[in-house]
């Protein structure tokens, strides 16, 4: 890790011992709130023969360079996400270089009724269990920021509670991390964290590495039908996207660009 997602971490340490002095993790623990129903994430994504959709809500991204919206109209852009064929949601919560919150999770399972992914720098398991007691129904752990016995913890615990979990890669080494595991669901960042740089050749390269067994998905720098294409041409069950949706001044007509016949297969 280097650059900005050290910065990332860095601060993302001090931000959730913050929280753990405001709000002690047994009072997520004790909740009745861990108990409410879920909303079956990893189902939605793998189901049918054509890439299924995880459309993501944030305000900002910093690769973007500023904000998508003044002011972020969460259950409109949801409501639009879902008519357009949409079988998940992805959330991104973080706050210090997203604009992101935590409450934004709800706001999403109010507006509608799919299944909602809390994506985040999950790095404590106290964020684990915030992220059910605030209603998320799936969460996301990066392999790269990670340790094995890490990842195979916060997935323990998140099963526990009812929720799935996304292991994020990056490469070959975060492969290797992600399957010690034994994963459900894999992510594949074509995004690079420490450069920032995209390729969707990522997702083409490590997607045939993965066992058949575990769903995949395709996420970050999608934004043509010809990327839909090539990855459709993969065992991929779903693909992740936000920032090409979000920067478009008609977020309906975009997903049908960049969708085509898979939008709402």
């Amino acid at each position: 890790m280097k650059n900005f997602l050290q910065d990332i971490i860095t601060l993302k340490r001090k931000e959730v011992e913050a929280l753990k002095s405001k709000r002690p993790i047994t009072e997520f623990i004790d909740s009745k709130r861990l108990l409410r129903g879920i909303r079956p994430f990893k189902e939605a994504i793998s189901s049918g023969d054509g890439l299924n959709l995880i459309a993501e809500i944030k305000k900002k991204s910093p690769s973007f360079g500023r904000n998508f919206f003044r002011k972020l109209d969460i259950a409109g852009i949801a409501n639009i996400y879902k008519r357009e064929g949409a079988k998940a949601m992805s959330v991104l919560t973080d706050k210090k270089f997203f604009s992101g919150s935590i409450l934004h999770i709800n706001e999403v399972k109010r507006a509608i009724d799919l299944p909602v992914l809390r994506k985040d720098f999950i790095i404590d398991e106290y964020q684990v269990y915030e992220s059910r007691y605030f209603g998320a129904d799936a969460i996301l752990l990066i392999a790269r920021i990670l340790s094995v016995d890490q990842i195979k913890s916060f997935m323990h615990l998140a099963k526990n509670i009812n929720m799935d979990v996304i292991v994020e890669i990056h490469n070959e080494f975060d492969l290797e991390k992600a399957l010690l595991s034994n994963p459900d669901i894999i992510g594949i960042n074509n995004r690079d964290l420490d450069t920032m740089e995209i390729s969707i050749e990522n997702t083409l390269r490590l997607a045939p590495k993965i066992p058949q067994n575990i769903i995949k998905i395709s996420e970050s720098g999608i934004s043509s039908s010809e990327d839909i294409k090539k990855i459709r041409n993969t065992e991929i069950n779903a693909v992740l996207i936000g920032a090409a949706f979000l920067e478009s001044g008609d977020i309906a007509a975009r997903v049908r660009e960049v969708m085509g016949d898979e939008g709402k297969g």
